[in-house]
């Protein structure tokens, strides 16, 4: 079936970007400067020539920058002020000094003007400079670089060559990258897996998959070992881009070849296909692993748990459970945090719960995730002295879980959604006194609401004011809300002083309009005098 489909054909062909390249020039130069244009206008200096390699006041590589302009043009000139009467040894010692102050471009330059004249530089200081030139995105010169070391005799380390590789291809420059590469093992340090992996990427980030497909069987047809990674990473690309079908077909291609995938390479499809809800993909993905003789693990089993729960498929994340029950498959500790939060969620919680203990009896330790999962089902479902009870095992001494703030912000807003603000005000002073863990913006807006909803506005209004002098926002729904509590029980002074605090903050509203609807919602509650005398203050503040 899967030869019968009929594919869209890639557009480009880079049949030449695959061919076996010498590495007399990986790559090309931008200009060529002849001998009498590189010493017409020598300077002769009796002792060491000294380009200047320290202006004050300037960040050394943008200064660099600043050089680069137009350096083609001005690259004979240039020349002519750099070391060119100096000795070799003296030489790589001021190659060494530009390299640790960051003159970059002189750098290169330098290292230009000793392999014009066959001095050998100084092979770990060209390393520093490769890196350094990659870091500040002069990749051309970073390859003039490496390609004078190699002249030199000098084998630059797989770190280097991988860097660069990933600059150009970052650059676009995939013929470039490729001639690197095919270079590398000539100099002495063969490509390894993220060599292949970057180019490869690259070549399918742009939509030339069939080229992508040849270069890899090309590299294979030379020797180069099946690297499982480089399988993965381009059946997941083609995955994401063509459809698993197109996926699929290429693993067949490529086992003509020897080349063949792992579980890791079938997960990073199903990982696809799963996030995006394809679950007919999901399935031709399992029957071709199940083909080659292999079997889901609990990793592939843990991927299709989160993306059942994500999208509601509750009947199949019992399928899987069995599935993995009848594999023997164990869960791993994600795994149980994922059928945790996803039962906890779909409002199972005494299968959440269930999960929970056997969890605890498999000998694996409930992290902080777990716990606070578990808390804020219990809230939500105003089980609070439930999660009160949880809150005081983790704040043992015993425990090897201690509470969070997350975690004492889930069981103060439980609470004080409950209207339980006597036990919320505990917890509260509790985190106070320990001075362990530090109440936050979250913290105390959920207790001004919790207060509000119990008509305790006076308390709330005092916590606005803790939250004034830490300096934490409060939001401007929130003292729009303690502003009509306060004129609901006309306790229009206090009010007024709320209105100045919001009017003061450095995040007050930009808008008039944040007035008006106020003041608008305080006239059609029946407060009208109330609404005026807020008007009146907000005109002597100008804030309206």
């Amino acid at each position: 079936m899967l030869q019968n489909l009929n594919f869209i054909s890639d557009q480009l062909d880079l049949t030449s970007l695959i061919r076996h390249r010498s590495f007399t020039c990986p790559v090309k130069t931008q200009s060529t400067i002849t001998t009498s244009q590189r010493y017409h206008h020598s300077v002769q200096c009796r002792g060491i020539c000294l380009d200047r390699i320290t202006d004050s006041g300037v960040d050394s590589w943008k200064r660099n920058r600043i050089n680069e302009t137009n350096f083609t043009e001005r690259h004979s000139e240039s020349s002519n002020r750099i070391f060119v009467n100096n000795n070799e040894q003296t030489n790589n010692d001021l190659l060494q000094n530009l390299c640790k102050k960051w003159e970059l471009i002189k750098a290169a330059r330098l290292v230009a003007v000793m392999t014009r004249r066959n001095q050998i530089p100084h092979f770990d200081s060209c390393i520093k400079l490769i890196r350094g030139l990659i870091k500040i995105d002069y990749i051309d010169r970073a390859s003039e670089v490496l390609e004078s070391m190699v002249m030199s005799g000098g084998v630059p380390d797989i770190i280097t060559y991988n860097m660069l590789i990933t600059g150009l291809c970052k650059n676009k420059q995939i013929i470039s990258a490729i001639d690197l590469l095919e270079g590398m093992s000539l100099s002495g340090c063969p490509p390894d897996v993220i060599s292949y992996n970057a180019i490869i990427r690259v070549m399918l980030e742009h939509g030339y998959i069939h080229q992508a497909v040849s270069f890899w069987k090309d590299q294979l047809s030379k020797g180069c070992p099946p690297y499982t990674s480089t399988i993965t990473v381009l059946v997941e690309l083609v995955c994401k881009s063509r459809g698993v079908i197109r996926a699929i077909e290429i693993l067949q291609d490529l086992s003509i070849d020897g080349c063949y995938p792992d579980l890791v390479t079938y997960n990073a499809m199903i990982n696809v296909t799963s996030k995006r809800g394809d679950f007919g993909d999901t399935i031709l993905i399992l029957h071709d692993l199940l083909s080659h003789g292999m079997k889901p693990n609990t990793v592939m089993y843990t991927t299709l748990l989160h993306s059942f729960f994500n999208h509601g498929y509750l009947d199949e994340v019992d399928e899987i459970i069995s599935l993995m029950n009848e594999a023997s498959q164990s869960p791993t500790m994600v795994t149980y945090n994922i059928l945790i939060r996803g039962f906890c969620k779909h409002g199972f919680l005494d299968r959440a719960i269930g999960f929970f203990n056997e969890m605890v009896s498999s000998n694996y330790s409930p992290d902080i995730i777990t716990y606070n999962t578990l808390l804020r089902a219990t809230c939500d479902e105003g089980m609070t002295d439930v999660s009160l009870e949880i809150l005081k095992c983790l704040g043992d001494k015993d425990s090897n879980t201690p509470p969070s703030l997350v975690t004492y912000n889930i069981v103060i807003d439980g609470l004080a959604k409950r209207g339980d603000m006597e036990k919320a005000v505990d917890l509260y002073q509790k985190m106070m006194k320990e001075k362990v863990i530090v109440p936050d913006d979250v913290t105390h807006r959920s207790l001004i609401w919790g207060f509000c909803h119990a008509d305790m506005v006076d308390e709330a209004m005092e916590i606005l004011k803790v939250m004034d002098r830490k300096n934490h926002r409060a939001t401007h729904s929130t003292y729009k809300y303690i502003i009509h509590k306060l004129c609901e029980y006309k306790k229009v002074e206090g009010a007024i002083q709320v209105l100045k605090m919001l009017v003061s903050s450095p995040y007050k509203p930009y808008s008039e309009k944040f007035y008006s609807d106020m003041l608008s919602g305080l006239a059609t509650n029946g407060m009208n005098n109330q609404a005026k005398e807020l008007h009146q203050k907000l005109i002597e503040w100008k804030a309206v």
